[in-house]
């Protein structure tokens, strides 16, 4: 079975068919893949013996060749097989059909005439941004040509000046020569680090107002140019630092940046909906954050369990805090080298606040009705609705006398009786799932609002709005307030 990594959605239910043809197959099954780490392959990997593959050596792959030669009758030097071997970049079934080509017009078979043959024909290499970035900063880096080394950073436009940011200060530039202290390797990485910050000027016009006829300028910025001056061996710069190039950083932090993001945009939300607060996200991490994390733990820290527990609750459901706030405000207010927030609280604390929160979180409901989608309505409402976390009981008797359609409905209505009762039909689902969703129904209060029927007549006009005047009540006058 061969290219099992390339198994995808064309090819549903593959993998494990092959599992079970494996099971009970009584003869090996060889299964061949490019990509092990390919998330397809985790349960087939199970089930498989792992032999990984090599790529041959171009001494390995010249060895072989001269064997051919000698067997077919080709005079070849070992230079040019070497050479032939590292063109084809590993591939034997190309350096074979390369050798028996020329076998056909030439009985001797030189260096030059290897060179010239693969110099515009040979093969495209799939390079990874660790090796684009070995050659570009490596001592003999200086060799490359212009196209090479804009090959190189063009392998992965996005990765390779992240890697490059991340390790140029370790490598020492073979350019500085003799440097005693160290000034000029210093200008060297000032130089460097000014071109990458005109690369990241670059790539930002590049990538917000997509100007891509920049892109080979801002490679040059960005990688060409800072390898160019600091290419040579690398150093290690703090102990225990293991040397080869390190993985970009940046998109670590990048990463949690967002995640922290989220999780305050969740905060401010809830906060919002208790009617406690009314402050921005800015403000909230800036300068409320560590008040309320004092009220979150200083009472576990001095008062008896059970009254720190009742208290730190309390003060939760007023805020509408959840669990995950709680956390959220935890770890957003840990700083490296500052002792831990709940340094100093029991763990038989920290489990009993959180049975005391889950037991009362059966009273709880959230409202999120612009997220979940209901039938017969086009569009969720255009106004967030908020997560609130109120009690259960009497918010759902209050909706379910809001939804009790009134006697006083006009029969012509029963098209509208049909929607509505599909729409309280979804309604009453979702509230047995715990979730609560308050929308105006469309047409409730009045079924009135409806047009007449044009061919009724002046009579049946006015009947109709006679009816209508009468059965709206005060909540079809702001109704009719809002039509007009």
């Amino acid at each position: 079975m061969d290219e099992v990594d390339g198994m995808s959605a064309g090819d549903r239910g593959g993998v494990a068919d092959l599992i079970a043809s494996i099971k009970i197959s009584k003869v090996p099954i060889i299964c061949i893949c490019n990509d092990r780490y390919s998330q397809k392959l985790k349960s087939l990997m199970n089930y498989c013996l792992l032999l990984s593959f090599r790529k041959p050596t171009k001494q390995q792959m010249a060895k072989r060749l001269s064997h051919i030669a000698k067997a077919e009758g080709i005079q070849v030097n070992e230079i040019a097989l070497e050479e032939l071997a590292e063109r084809s970049n590993g591939d034997i079934r190309m350096a074979i059909n390369q050798l028996q080509y020329m076998s056909l017009s030439m009985s001797v078979i030189k260096f030059d005439d290897i060179k010239q043959r693969l110099q515009s024909s040979s093969k495209d290499e799939d390079i990874s941004p660790f090796t684009a970035v070995d050659k570009l900063f490596g001592f003999n880096a200086g060799k490359l040509r212009m196209d090479e080394r804009i090959d190189l950073s063009m392998s992965d436009p996005d990765l390779v000046p992240l890697l490059i940011q991340e390790n140029y200060i370790n490598y020492r530039p073979s350019s500085a020569g003799k440097d005693d202290n160290g000034m000029k390797r210093m200008s060297l990485i000032a130089r460097a680090a000014e071109s990458i910050g005109d690369g990241d000027i670059i790539n930002v016009q590049i990538r917000r107002y997509r100007q891509w006829q920049l892109s080979q300028f801002g490679s040059l910025t960005s990688c060409i140019i800072p390898a160019a001056l600091l290419h040579g061996s690398r150093e290690i710069l703090e102990q225990g630092e293991r040397n080869f190039n390190r993985f970009g950083g940046w998109l670590g932090k990048n990463s949690t940046m967002g995640k922290n993001y989220r999780l305050l945009e969740d905060l401010h939300v809830h906060l919002l909906t208790s009617r406690e607060s009314d402050l921005g996200r800015a403000t909230i991490r800036l300068d409320c954050l560590t008040l309320l994390l004092k009220r979150l733990t200083d009472p576990l820290r001095v008062l008896p369990k059970d009254e720190a527990v009742e208290t730190v609750v309390k003060f939760m459901d007023s805020y509408s805090i959840s669990m995950e706030d709680y956390d959220t405000i935890v770890e957003m207010s840990k700083f490296k080298g500052h002792p831990n927030p709940l340094d100093g609280i029991q763990p038989a604390v920290k489990a009993a606040l959180t049975r005391a929160y889950n037991k009362g979180s059966s009273l709880r409901v959230v409202r999120a009705a612009d997220l979940v989608t209901i039938s017969n309505f086009k569009k969720a409402p255009k106004k967030r609705i908020a997560a609130m976390l109120e009690p259960l009981e009497g918010s759902l008797a209050e909706e379910n006398e809001e939804e009790t359609p009134s006697d006083d409905e006009n029969q012509d209505d029963d098209l509208d009786d049909l929607k509505k009762k599909s729409v309280e039909s979804n309604l009453e689902s979702l509230n047995s799932k715990a979730i609560k969703v308050e929308l105006e129904l469309k047409g409730s209060g009045s079924s009135g609002a409806k047009k007449a029927p044009a061919g009724r007549g002046k009579g049946s006009a006015a009947t109709a709005t006679s009816s209508q005047k009468a059965g709206r009540g005060s909540g079809s006058g702001s109704a009719s307030k809002r039509k007009r």
